[in-house]
């Protein structure tokens, strides 16, 4: 096992991950939006007709957590749940007008944080940088 003692690569990681959250809910906090509910609109924005389970996936959190979610968001008149008639036990997860009015908000916020990332590595890192972070994602899914 490698030395650990001048890196603290897990620290730094948890702190770029509390950053980045701060910094997406402060312009996120206008639309009435917080970063999970932001990232599950544009996520059934991309994949309309999706169903919890891969939204669940997706925000990597537990389906419980993820149904909480829907319901608020659909209280909210953002989504809707619709049962197909082949599958009456899984519902699909459309946009309603009033979500598709945020999408373009929503994506402005994510594509300037984006760009900030983006622009604080010097190019001929970003490959090395972004197959460096899969590894890592891939490492502790493994666990």
């Amino acid at each position: 096992m490698k030395s650990t003692d001048n890196y603290n690569i897990a620290d730094r990681l948890h702190n770029l991950v509390a950053r980045e959250t701060e910094v997406v809910h402060g312009r996120l906090r206008n639309l009435g939006l917080n970063n999970q509910q932001a990232r599950l609109l544009k996520y059934v924005s991309e994949h309309p007709g999706t169903i919890q389970k891969d939204v669940a996936q997706f925000l990597n959190r537990q389906n419980a957590t993820v149904t909480n979610m829907l319901k608020s968001l659909e209280r909210q008149g953002y989504i809707s749940r619709k049962i197909p008639d082949d599958n009456e036990r899984q519902k699909q997860l459309y946009l309603e007008p009033k979500g598709e009015e945020l999408i373009t908000s929503i994506n402005q916020v994510f594509e300037e944080l984006e760009a900030q990332v983006v622009d604080a590595v010097p190019e001929k890192e970003l490959a090395g940088l972004t197959k460096n972070l899969d590894r890592i994602r891939d490492r502790l899914d493994a666990l």
